[in-house]
């Protein structure tokens, strides 16, 4: 096999694109109160983390699947990022799981001084110890379970002839299994999609990956957002002028019926307008698709309509970009990286925004290690790749929680693993909105297709490494 190593560089927008603005997400203590009026939920508390299920895991990726991954499933995952379940035969706010099913089926255990919130709550089990429960549902963790995103003891696409712990990324090795599901009995603990929640016609409840969290929608998938200090913010600012043609009431029928949180009232302007838990819902103009979240932070009285929120470290900003869109940034406002692997003829689109989807299986391939390869000439002026790419360091007292994780590196230090991936800084970037590192990546070629090769992460192909900015 003849491997040949280079490293490249896209040009071109992604390399030059100016810094408009900046997003602060506060991080949501789990164990808080609301903040402020109608403030969303967070999705977890310390200790609970995120994944999404199946193919989102980034297992047994074929090159015709590779360039568009969705993540139809995420669940309440361990602190190992192992999936959460309830048991059908618990009570609420009670655990029968006991003796030997519960040396299957380990209870998810609560620190002594956890305290519920929302739908979080924490029982006492018969032997004194503290267990997490959810919807008053007790959480566990299943034993034969043996990667991130597995349910029932399989991952959900794995390679079969070379196991669940292969993690090969192409298309030449056996054969994929259907999503696995959990034994009889027992459930996934699902954040998304979201399931017993009664919402109107014309309404979803989706994954806004632009606001990071859960989120209304409209009939056409776009976010909806609420005004905080309503009435007298609405009143003030949303009836006549600029205000009124960017943020647009969302209309009711005339007899509209209450359901669940949602109601409908009457407007001074006339117009019958959706409002969800007392707050009236909103189009902001200027999202021009779905899976955006443009009005987010635009203006200090308007938030995304959530129904939860993901957590974010308070080092951790959401920053706008003029090619990237909203990438994940220090507290100081410096772009954070990825280190990721990318079958090369798998298609993708690099340079736009969410042209590459991450794969926390690709990412926890590639570990806390840089792969320094050779430097293209662009990059090598930045310095050497072991010097310029410096690991995002968490402080001592931080806590795992959602799609955010901790990493121990070889010299003790901790280091912020977001979905999978381990969070990098780039020296090259001098100022705030500046992503000088994206898209420089090495090429593996072998001239065996059948062979794989191993860049940090097995691969059949042309392989890649990349230094990606990061989508929330």
């Amino acid at each position: 096999m003849v491997r040949l190593r280079r490293t490249l560089r896209f040009a071109g927008l992604a390399a030059t694109a100016a810094f408009i603005g900046t997003t602060v997400f506060s991080a949501p203590h789990a164990n808080s109160a609301d903040r402020g009026n109608a403030a969303p939920m967070p999705a977890t508390p310390f200790g609970i983390t995120l994944q999404p299920l199946g193919i989102a895991q980034g297992w047994g990726l074929g090159k015709d699947v590779a360039a568009t991954i969705p993540r139809d499933e995420i669940a309440y995952t361990d602190l190992e990022g192992m999936t959460l379940y309830t048991y059908d035969a618990d009570p609420a706010g009670k655990s029968t799981c006991v003796g030997e099913c519960a040396k299957t089926w380990l209870p998810m255990p609560a620190r002594a001084n956890a305290a519920p919130f929302g739908d979080w709550s924490v029982i006492t089990r018969a032997d004194g110890t503290k267990q997490w429960a959810l919807g008053g549902k007790p959480l566990y963790r299943y034993i034969q379970d043996v990667t991130p995103g597995s349910v029932g003891g399989l991952n959900a696409f794995y390679n079969m002839n070379r196991g669940p712990l292969a993690g090969h990324r192409g298309s030449y090795y056996g054969k994929r299994l259907q999503p696995a599901k959990a034994p009889e009995g027992w459930q996934v603990a699902l954040l998304y999609p979201v399931k017993d929640m009664k919402v109107p016609a014309g309404f979803g409840v989706k994954e806004v990956q632009d606001a990071a969290g859960i989120a209304l929608v409209d009939n056409q998938g776009h976010t909806l957002y609420t005004l905080k200090g309503e009435p007298a913010q609405e009143k003030r600012v949303c009836t006549t002028g600029p205000c009124s043609e960017m943020w647009v009431p969302l209309p009711a029928p005339r007899v509209g019926l209450p359901v669940g949180d949602f109601t409908v009232k009457l407007r001074a302007d006339g117009i019958n307008q959706w409002h969800y838990k007392g707050q009236g819902l909103y189009r902001y103009a200027g999202d021009y698709k779905p899976n955006v979240a443009e009005g987010d932070g635009m203006d200090a009285p308007w938030q995304v309509a959530f129904v939860a929120r993901y957590y974010l470290p308070k080092e951790v900003t959401i920053q706008k970009t003029a090619s990237q869109g909203k990438i994940i940034a220090t507290k100081a406002g410096m772009t954070l990286y990825r280190r990721d692997g990318w079958l090369y003829q798998s298609g993708g689109g690099h340079s736009f925004p969410r042209g590459q989807s991450a794969r926390p299986a690709v990412g926890r391939d590639l570990g806390t290690e840089r792969h320094c390869g050779q430097q293209f000439d662009s990059m090598a002026a930045f310095g050497d790749c072991e010097v310029v790419w410096q690991p995002f360091i968490a402080p001592n007292d931080a806590q795992p929680s959602g799609f955010w994780e901790i990493a121990t590196r070889k010299d003790g230090r901790k280091q912020w693993v977001y979905q999978g991936y381990a969070m990098w800084t780039f020296a090259g970037d001098k100022k705030p909105g500046d992503i000088n590192g994206h898209d420089a990546y090495d090429i593996a070629v072998s001239d065996d297709p059948t062979v794989l090769v191993d860049v940090g992460t097995q691969m059949d192909g042309s392989s890649a490494l990349y230094w990606s900015i990061v989508a929330p």
